[in-house]
């Protein structure tokens, strides 16, 4: 049963968008809901040659006297961007408080994906943005931060795009790997009838793991569908859920063939990067 999501927010589109989805689970789920804004340290703290007072040139060690001007000026981007936290995370107060929902806020510094991934441990789902802040800046679809935490986070991470859209449908491609089945035993304990439907993709003609995997799902009386594609695994969920109308996805964090622990499935990081809808990753 989930007790408490929890939300990284930085103030950009992305993110607003991944608190929306956590305060409507929260609001289905009657559990409160954790916002973190994180002062980014990597903008709050002076380069490296003012901290340690030293520079190397030329294997030379040269004294480079602080700079009380550039320590006022980070010391008041540090000001500046705490300020700008609270204002966020007053903002999603009053969304939450117009819907009932629980809210804890929380204002940490440090480098956020790490930050997000220590604050997450405390609840059952941890909700971000595809991407964050700066995605004008970036050439990737999906942020650095939002790809260093899904690959680090002890929690399930839904991953959300820029625009919010009711969760009712979900797809679920599922190839038979252990993972594949955390995440759906995670989603039906979790969720349980949440979902309008429940829509099982496949590979080619049904598997005989797949068999026991439907009569789970009968056994907790889950509304589902099953559907066979053939095809790149990344291109055919897509286009299976453009076609099904299918609000979110499900995937386990690994398929089949794994090659080392900490790294992600190559189907589930082309997914996060390129899925207009919500991906849940379940590890």
């Amino acid at each position: 049963m989930i007790k408490q999501v929890v939300a990284g927010t930085d103030g950009s589109e992305h993110a607003s968008t991944a608190v929306a989805y956590a305060r409507h689970f929260a609001v289905r789920l009657n559990c409160e809901l954790k916002a973190v804004f994180v002062l980014d340290a990597r903008k709050t703290e002076l380069p490296i040659i003012y901290a340690t007072r030293h520079f190397d040139y030329t294997f030379a060690r040269t004294h480079v006297p602080p700079d009380p001007e550039l320590k006022g000026f980070y010391a008041k981007i540090r000001r500046d961007m705490e300020e700008f936290g609270r204002e966020v995370l007053e903002s999603c107060r009053k969304d939450c408080d117009g819907e009932g929902v629980s809210m804890l806020s929380v204002v940490r510094e440090g480098l956020p994906s790490t930050v997000l991934a220590e604050e997450g441990r405390s609840g059952d789902i941890l909700f971000v943005g595809q991407k964050g802040e700066n995605a004008r800046f970036e050439r990737t679809i999906v942020g650095s931060t939002t790809e260093d935490l899904v690959r680090s986070s002890p929690r399930p991470v839904m991953v959300c795009p820029g625009r919010f859209r009711v969760p009712e449908r979900l797809l679920f491609p599922y190839d038979g790997s252990v993972t594949a089945e955390r995440a759906l035993q995670f989603c039906i304990n979790a969720f349980g009838d949440f979902w309008e439907e429940l829509v099982l993709l496949c590979s080619g003609e049904r598997e005989s793991f797949l068999e026991r995997e439907l009569g789970y799902l009968d056994k907790h009386g889950i509304a589902f569908r099953v559907v066979s594609e053939k095809g790149s695994p990344v291109e055919t969920v897509l286009e299976v859920a453009r076609r099904e109308r299918s609000d979110l996805i499900l995937v386990g964090s690994h398929g089949e063939h794994r090659i080392k622990e900490y790294l992600l499935g190559s189907t589930t990081v082309h997914l996060i990067r390129e899925s207009e809808l919500p991906v849940l990753v379940v590890y």
